[in-house]
């Protein structure tokens, strides 16, 4: 049993409201990561990292499309890929990489990409 004031609740519903979850799983981060600012950079982590696997999986798709248009372009001759094409998948995942990076190295901002 954990014994709180009125406005340790009312922060703490807040907290849950907020990221989600029920008080239980907002006390529980706070104790497993070092506090409740370090649970708020987990939470934004998770969420920095759930939405670079988004991209990545996006520009995998992309990649996947233009490999298949090129190798129906080297049997056929038809529908070239263009070379903006590749650079621009290219700068997609170079950005994505960097904001991965940037995640992995603790900025958490999601300002890399």
């Amino acid at each position: 049993m954990l014994k709180v004031t009125g406005s340790e609740l009312a922060l703490l519903e807040s907290l849950a409201r907020a990221q989600g979850v029920s008080k239980q799983a907002v006390l529980m981060r706070a104790v497993l990561t070092g506090g409740v600012d370090a649970a708020a950079r987990y939470e934004r982590l998770r969420e920095d990292l759930s939405a670079a696997r988004l991209v990545l999986a996006n520009v995998a798709n992309n990649v996947n499309q233009l490999a298949h248009q090129a190798n129906s372009f080297a049997l056929t001759g038809e529908n070239p890929v263009e070379a903006a094409e590749v650079e621009r998948a290219l700068a997609e995942v170079r950005a994505v990489i960097a904001r991965v990076d940037a995640v992995a190295v603790g900025s958490g901002d999601g300002d890399a990409g």
